[in-house]
């Protein structure tokens, strides 16, 4: 069987004809230089040509991140505390899903690419990291990259025969292709989806190694969001043999900090890297994850400086609190659209009862999104928004004229209950999976009562991460509650999750529709032609009702002032392991 599974053989490579030129970017330690405003939007893509950078070119989206930043020299030593609530249950990054598993790993491990976003920055460049120089061959099919020299792994104990030895263009083919599935590995929920895009027909899997530094990755058609996949923190670079259950006692990495203590369920402690091998950096002593549970004790750290940073947005009876500090200055708030598409309310469409679509329609027209909005995101969501985001989808009122969207909800909501009636004149019992941190099971707790009002008889089944993401993967479950949040934030890796065999296809969607136009939207260079197609492609998968599609929360990163060049990359996934991080107060 190939490896490509769905692939066609013919392939279009129009998008040949958006490649242009890069903005070289240094790559290294030291002070950044400023820019007026920090904005969010689409990630960047990248063009064929030889270059050391990536610059986005993001769309403004309204922030309170203050404005100009005078520079500063930054000071060495001091450390961060970070509030964590996911138990770390090995420490294999490649294999894990959740934001805070990625905000840890990047502590500790490096990636080709980074997105060294700091607040007098301002900017959202994907720069090379591990790896030195890259080039793109003319056709955009071959990325060239050489390895810095010199770059050591860690040791720990156990000891390994890698502990201290240096980085090769070995241990990168080994990294990328267990991030893609092979040796017997499970595919990267966050990172696999590169595999759709790599040659992995060739009998190198796509990943040619030309010396001990450098080697090449052969795409079957050009893709310009590479970059975003590689400086996720999930696509680290770890030793060559080194499989998952390796990394079940000890970490295997080469970051700016290195593990120093693992007290399982209270407390994760870095110490800095003195072995790394950008100069200079880390600027901290380390960084502490504690863990702790619960918004309402995560806040009360927060204002009290238990911890440094880490806290979203506030709860209502906190927000007084917080625009004081605020004004005062003592606080930096950085709002920001969460990503977090698709969300909603998952239906499998391959058992009874949601195989009957007319069930499926029945829960989408009775979802009340107002009301999601403001008991699930406490009214700090975004306008109006399917799965798309703004640029590629569609406006607020396209979307405020569709069943389950419309307002007031009253019509919809009775329209619902009489078919459901009409279908089960005695209701129907249903079970109702959801993740049981706080924010799901929010959510879960609200779905269920809007199913209850629709007619529905509700069991919600409580379940921790790894069991809801095998379960989904499996799909077993009825229905269940969930927000996938996008890491690199561009279209391709929003419409993997739909195409068979996808990473993260955890709805059992396959449709040849959707697979044969995959590649095709990657393809197009023209913006209102690819919008065109990605709203195609939302329209399929929304009559298929395999989802009730629910609001995008406003999301927020707040922190202490002393806390300098702390910020938010293209996503919250991008790699971000602190080494620009500085503290005032030391």
């Amino acid at each position: 069987m190939s490896k490509q599974f769905w692939r066609k053989p013919t392939l279009i490579l129009g998008i040949l004809g958006a490649l242009g030129l890069l903005t070289a970017v240094a790559c290294g330690g030291g002070t950044v230089e400023p820019t007026a405003t920090a904005t969010t939007g689409p990630a960047p893509t990248a063009t064929a040509t030889s270059a050391t950078g990536v610059t986005a070119e993001p769309t403004a989206t309204p922030t309170s991140e203050p404005g100009p930043v005078v520079t500063e020299t930054p000071k060495r030593g001091g450390i961060i505390r970070q509030n964590r609530s996911d138990v770390v249950a090995a420490w294999d990054t490649h294999v894990r899903a959740g934001s805070e598993a990625n905000q840890m790993g990047a502590k500790f491990q490096n990636t080709l690419f980074w997105n060294p976003y700091t607040d007098a920055r301002g900017r959202y460049d994907l720069v090379p990291e591990l790896a030195e120089s890259y080039s793109v061959s003319g056709d955009g099919k071959t990325w060239t990259f050489k390895l810095h020299p010199g770059i050591r792994y860690q040791s720990y104990t156990p000891s390994h025969p890698r502990d201290g030895t240096t980085m090769t263009s070995a241990d990168v083919k080994w990294s990328l292709e267990k991030i893609m599935g092979f040796h017997g590995q499970l595919i990267s929920p966050r990172s696999g989806w590169m595999k759709e895009f790599v040659d992995i027909d060739r009998p190198d899997n796509g990943i040619e190694i030309v010396d001990e530094l450098t080697f090449k990755l052969h795409m079957i058609q050009p893709f310009g969001s590479l970059p975003n996949i590689l400086a996720l923190g999930y696509s680290a670079i770890i030793p060559e043999g080194i499989k998952t259950t390796d990394m079940v006692t000890r970490p295997f990495g080469s970051g700016p900090f290195r593990v120093a203590e693992h007290q399982s369920g209270a407390l994760v402690r870095f110490a800095r890297n003195n072995d790394y091998y950008k100069p200079g950096l880390p600027y901290l002593d380390g960084w502490e994850f504690i863990y702790m549970t619960g918004d309402a004790i995560v806040e009360a750290a927060f204002a009290t400086r238990r911890v440094d940073t880490g806290t979203g947005n506030p709860l209502p009876d906190n927000r007084a609190l917080w625009e004081k500090l605020i004004a005062e200055g003592k606080i930096q708030i950085q709002t920001y659209s969460s990503d977090c598409r698709p969300q909603g309310v998952f239906m499998n469409m391959h058992k009874p009862p949601f195989n009957d679509k007319r069930l499926r329609e029945i829960v989408n027209l009775g979802m009340d999104r107002q009301g999601y909005a403001a008991v699930v995101h406490d009214g700090l969501e975004v306008p109006p928004q399917l799965w798309l985001d703004p640029v590629w989808g569609k406006s607020e009122a396209e979307v405020l004229q569709m069943p389950g969207w419309r307002r007031p909800h009253d019509a919809d909501l009775a329209e619902a209950q009489r078919l459901l009636k009409e279908l089960y004149p005695g209701g129907i019992e249903i079970q109702h999976m959801s993740r049981n941190t706080s924010g799901y099971m929010r959510q879960a707790e609200y779905v269920a009562g809007n199913l209850v009002n629709i007619g529905f008889k509700v069991t919600i089944q409580p379940q921790d991460t790894a069991v809801t993401f095998e379960r989904a993967t499996n799909l077993d479950y009825t229905l269940w509650n969930y927000w996938f949040c996008q890491t690199s934030n561009t279209l391709e890796e929003f419409f993997a999750y739909f195409i068979t065999g996808g990473s993260r296809n955890w709805f059992g969607l396959s449709d040849p529709k959707i697979d044969g136009a995959y590649l095709e939207l990657a393809a197009i260079s023209d913006p209102a032609l690819k919008k065109q197609k990605a709203q195609e492609l939302e329209n399929i998968l929304l009559d298929s009702v395999f989802a009730a599609p629910m609001g995008v929360p406003e999301g927020a990163s707040a922190r202490w002032s002393y806390v300098r060049d702390y910020g938010r990359g293209i996503t919250g996934y991008t790699s971000f392991g602190g080494d620009l991080v500085w503290r005032s107060d030391v």
